[in-house]
């Protein structure tokens, strides 16, 4: 016969085993959660890589092409905080620099938003861009790209497959070695020189990482549209009206 004793102690072990089988996860805020992807990012594992990129090809759906002036477009977006560069319906050239786009109808399905949403700070985390601060993007642009112009940041630039590795592909441009190799440093270990200023969670698999508490990590299809690149302006919006549309 089991002793009072004996029942309350095997009690007590039962019921400590059930507490700590229950912990819930870390409550951290939203700079400690970008952190850890940052880290995270770091590493590349096998696992991460998915073949379920988005190929821009003619026969993918989920694209808008166009021909403007006898020539091909495909419509991407980008996440920026300087309209008046994107004037609606003209044409404009990259001088500024690189710009990573995204497939507009692959974000719209992703995200959707009720009126007391935190509208900048959920496509940051989708984008894997640091968490709101004075220098976050604020407008979505909507432009016809040559598709020529675009290249996949990850192990191979080739945009017309539905997945890729980590791993520089042996046979890629020097240009583009330069640029990956280059990407690398700037994305993890350049030297921060203001409090807006940050590391970035690249996946170099050919998507974001969605760094959002109750996500899986794998955000959106991402593209760089290269440096003076032609493209035509469809329309700007704010983050917030661009979900109304």
């Amino acid at each position: 016969m089991r002793t009072p004793h004996l029942i309350l102690f095997l009690f007590i072990l039962t019921t400590v085993g059930c507490i700590k089988d229950e912990e819930p996860i870390p409550d951290y805020s939203v700079d400690q959660l970008y952190a850890n992807s940052i880290a995270d990012a770091m590493v590349a594992d096998s696992s991460e890589i998915i073949d379920t990129l988005l190929p821009i090809i003619p026969t993918n759906s989920a694209l808008q092409w166009k021909k403007i002036k006898g020539q091909s477009y495909v419509l991407m977006a980008t996440f920026m905080r300087f309209p008046s560069s994107y004037p609606e319906g003209d044409s404009i050239t990259t001088k500024w620099g690189e710009s990573w786009l995204f497939i507009p109808s692959q974000m719209r399905n992703r995200l959707a938003f009720t009126a007391s949403s935190d509208t900048i700070m959920r496509i940051c985390q989708l984008l894997g861009l640091p968490p709101v601060n004075s220098s976050s993007n604020t407008h979505i642009a909507e432009v016809w790209v040559k598709a020529a112009r675009l290249r996949r940041p990850a192990g191979s630039p080739d945009i017309t497959t539905t997945t890729a590795s980590a791993v520089l592909m042996s046979g890629v441009s020097a240009s583009f070695r330069n640029w990956f190799n280059n990407y690398i440093v700037y994305a993890y270990y350049h030297s921060l020189q203001s409090g807006t200023d940050f590391h970035y969670p690249w996946t170099r698999f050919g998507y974001t990482y969605d760094w959002a508490p109750d996500a899986k990590e794998v955000g959106l299809s991402e593209y760089v549209l290269q440096s003076t690149s032609g493209c035509w302006v469809e329309k700007v919006r704010t983050a917030q009206e661009y979900f109304k549309n």
